[in-house]
């Protein structure tokens, strides 16, 4: 059974019971106000007679003008204080009781009105007319409830298709995706701000990024596929050359070295790109004191420092987060090699983690002749580097790891001038 027609039939027995109760309860009201306005009739007739018997005008001229308010099939007597008749306006039909107040006798409706010599006005009426009233609307409410309810249910379900259907483009249109492989596609958007209208929203924002996803790793995928093809052309280069004649022990001895920097420099790249790949897998927060990390990254790197004669500033301020260990020393370590490969020798570099608000920031910046800001947004990319990195050993992979990073942890890579004069690199993390 489709959506559509289950919403329709929950909503229609929702509308049988609602429509029950709502016939039941002005039924209900209905037949207390019918009776109440019969009972106000005669406690209202009872109470003139009395008045008029008070001003003696009851027996003459009174009595056509009770007999002209006397509503319907009515008859009132006046009885002494022996319960004796004095005088009636029409026969009474049925013999009550001369008690005080309301009694219903054989569908008689009677009011007995005590007099102050003792006496009674008995005032009744035929209840037919109630009846009867009643009773058409009893008919109006059972023929009229169905009609209603087969309406009710017509435009509930065309209500529910209207609903639905961008329900049914988002299913039509992954089917073609799925079936096509065309992910550029989009859903037409819904207007206001419904659910449908988020949903549409929603789905179109999905569709928007992993069109993005997909072709970051495109190119990703042909940037490490070049990357990887130089590295393993040079081993096949070199050991080719080799072996095309026989060699002294010390030209063996050059190629191996070339070989196996070459083969460390491959290495480091498939290590990269293997961890660049784990970042987009979810992973458990566990508490970090990213100071501390930072103090362990920069014992780590202490001999690259000396030898690039870097001198390394830590200001580092209690920053307790929640993240992933591993690779939040990873993004770290990369900052500050960068850091020192490329900047000047013989200059100084600041490591800094503190707390911003809600955020933890690592700030690492050199006062080397930093970067052009067109530049900035390049060095985020895979397999790029700076202009006067020649020389340097290195991938490119570093800031988009670092970036990478920052992404699993839902935060942010920022490169900017640093006020050093070099470049400051400011990743900042949001609560998790």
């Amino acid at each position: 059974m489709s959506l559509r027609l289950r919403l329709t039939l929950y909503y229609g027995l929702v509308l049988v019971a609602f429509l029950l109760l709502s016939g039941v309860v002005v039924y209900g009201v209905f037949h207390a106000a019918l009776h109440q306005t019969l009972d106000e009739s005669l406690q209202e007739t009872a109470i003139l007679t009395a008045a008029e018997i008070r001003l003696g005008t009851a027996s003459d001229g009174g009595s056509s003008r009770l007999q002209n308010r006397l509503p319907g099939v009515t008859a009132l007597t006046v009885y002494d204080a022996q319960g004796r008749p004095l005088w009636q306006l029409g026969e009474p039909w049925v013999e009550v009781e001369l008690k005080t107040g309301f009694l219903s006798v054989q569908g008689t409706r009677v009011y007995n009105h005590p007099l102050p010599d003792g006496g009674v006005v008995q005032v009744m009426r035929s209840q037919q007319e109630a009846v009867n009233t009643l009773s058409r609307t009893q008919k109006t409410l059972l023929l009229g409830l169905p009609v209603l309810f087969v309406v009710a249910l017509g435009v509930g379900y065309l209500l529910a298709d209207r609903s639905l259907r961008p329900v049914d483009q988002v299913t039509r249109l992954a089917g073609a995706i799925a079936a096509s492989g065309r992910y550029g596609q989009r859903v037409p958007e819904s207007p206001g701000q419904d659910e449908m209208a988020r949903l549409t929203r929603t789905f179109n924002a999905m569709l928007g990024r992993l069109e993005r996803t997909i072709e970051r790793e495109k190119a990703f995928a042909l940037a490490a596929a070049h990357e990887l093809r130089t590295p393993l052309s040079l081993l096949q280069g070199r050991a080719s050359l080799s072996l095309e004649r026989p060699r002294t022990p010390e030209q063996y001895r050059e190629a191996l070295a070339e070989i196996a920097r070459t083969a460390e420099d491959l290495a480091q790249v498939i290590e990269a790109l293997l961890l660049l790949a784990r970042t987009h897998a979810p992973f458990e927060p566990e508490p970090v004191e990213l100071d501390l990390l930072a103090l362990e990254v920069q014992e780590q790197l202490e001999g690259l420092a000396k030898e690039r004669q870097v001198r390394l500033v830590l200001e580092l301020e209690p920053t307790p987060y929640r993240g992933h260990p591993f690779t939040l020393r990873t993004a770290i370590a990369n900052l500050l090699s960068n850091a020192i490969k490329y900047g000047p020798v013989g200059g100084r570099v600041w490591l800094r983690t503190r707390r911003e608000g809600a955020r933890a920031v690592v700030e690492v910046a050199d006062e080397g002749p930093g970067i052009p800001p067109e530049q900035l947004e390049r060095l985020l990319q895979p397999f790029q580097r700076g202009a006067g990195t020649q020389g340097v050993r290195g991938a490119g992979l570093g800031l988009t790891l670092v970036m990478a990073i920052a992404e699993q942890h839902g935060g942010r890579l920022r490169l900017e001038q640093a006020p050093e004069g070099g470049l400051r690199a400011r990743l900042e993390l949001p609560e998790p």
